[in-house]
C-alpha cells in the first residue's frame, strides 16, 4: 500500500461516506450477495475458522443475513479500527455469531493462525496485491477468496467521480485494478489454483470478479483452523 493510499483508509476516509458511495454504486449489494452465494457452494465443515482480511465496516451485512456464518468461527480484520467498531456495533445482536475483530495490515499481517478460508473483498486494489496475495495464501490451510474489479475498456481507471465526502480522496489517490489472468498466476505461484468464479454487473458496467482459490494436496503445508 502506497502512504498516500495509507492515509487514506487509515485517517481520511469516514465510515458513512464510504458506505453511502457503496451503496449507491451497488457494488456492496453485488459483493455481498457474491460473497453468499460462494459460502453456498464452498466445501467447509462446522467449526472452520474463517478470516475475513480488510472486512471494513461490516456493510454487506445490511444486503445479506449473518446467517451463513453461524457455523463458523470468524475472524474480521481491517487496517482501520474506527471501521471495525463500525462492524461490532452492526453485529452485536447476531445472535449465535461467533467472531472477533482485529487490527491488522494484509500487507505485512501479524496474525499466525492458519484459517480454513480467507477472504478480501475489493481489498487487492488498494494494497501492494503481491505482497497481500503472499499473506492470504499464508494464513489459509485450505482456500481462498477474493473479489476484484474489472471495468470496461472505455473505463480504465478505478475511480468514479462524484463521491461523497471524503471519498473525493480518489480523486487524487488512485487504487489499481488487476487483470485477472495476472491474479491467477500470482496464486498459482504460491500453490494455489482456481476452482471457483463469479461475476455481478454494477454501475457503469463495471463488473465486481469472485474468484476462490484451493491449495494444491501437492503443497498442502498447513492444517485447517
Amino acid at each position: 500500500m502506497n502512504n498516500a493510499l495509507r492515509e487514506a483508509w487509515t485517517t481520511i476516509v469516514r465510515p458513512d461516506d464510504y458506505e453511502t458511495h457503496m451503496a449507491t454504486i451497488g457494488q456492496a449489494q453485488a459483493n455481498a450477495k457474491l460473497v453468499e452465494e460462494y459460502f453456498a457452494n464452498a466445501p467447509l465443515n462446522a467449526g472452520d475458522s474463517i478470516l475475513v482480511m480488510g472486512a471494513g465496516t461490516g456493510q454487506m451485512f445490511n444486503f445479506v443475513s449473518h446467517e451463513f456464518l453461524l457455523p463458523y468461527q470468524t475472524t474480521f480484520s481491517d487496517i482501520n479500527a474506527a471501521y471495525l467498531k463500525w462492524l461490532s456495533e452492526r453485529l452485536k445482536n447476531a445472535e449465535n455469531l461467533r467472531f472477533e475483530t482485529v487490527v491488522d495490515d494484509v500487507e505485512q499481517s501479524q496474525l499466525t493462525k492458519t484459517f480454513s478460508l480467507v477472504l478480501a473483498v475489493l481489498v487487492l486494489e488498494h494494497v501492494d496485491w503481491r505482497k497481500a496475495v503472499a499473506t492470504l495464501c499464508r494464513l489459509s490451510g485450505n482456500a481462498v477468496f477474493v473479489v476484484i474489479q474489472e471495468n470496461p475498456p472505455n473505463l480504465p481507471g478505478a475511480y468514479t467521480p462524484n463521491r461523497p465526502g471524503t471519498m473525493k480522496i480518489f480523486a487524487e489517490v488512485h487504487p489499481t485494478l488487476i487483470p485477472s489472468a495476472q491474479l491467477e498466476a500470482e496464486f498459482n505461484s504460491h500453490a494455489f489454483r482456481k476452482n471457483y468464479a463469479a461475476e455481478r454487473t454494477v454501475a457503469d458496467g463495471k463488473k465486481m470478479i469472485a474468484l476462490g482459490f484451493a491449495r494444491t494436496l501437492t503443497d498442502k503445508t498447513s492444517t485447517q483452523g
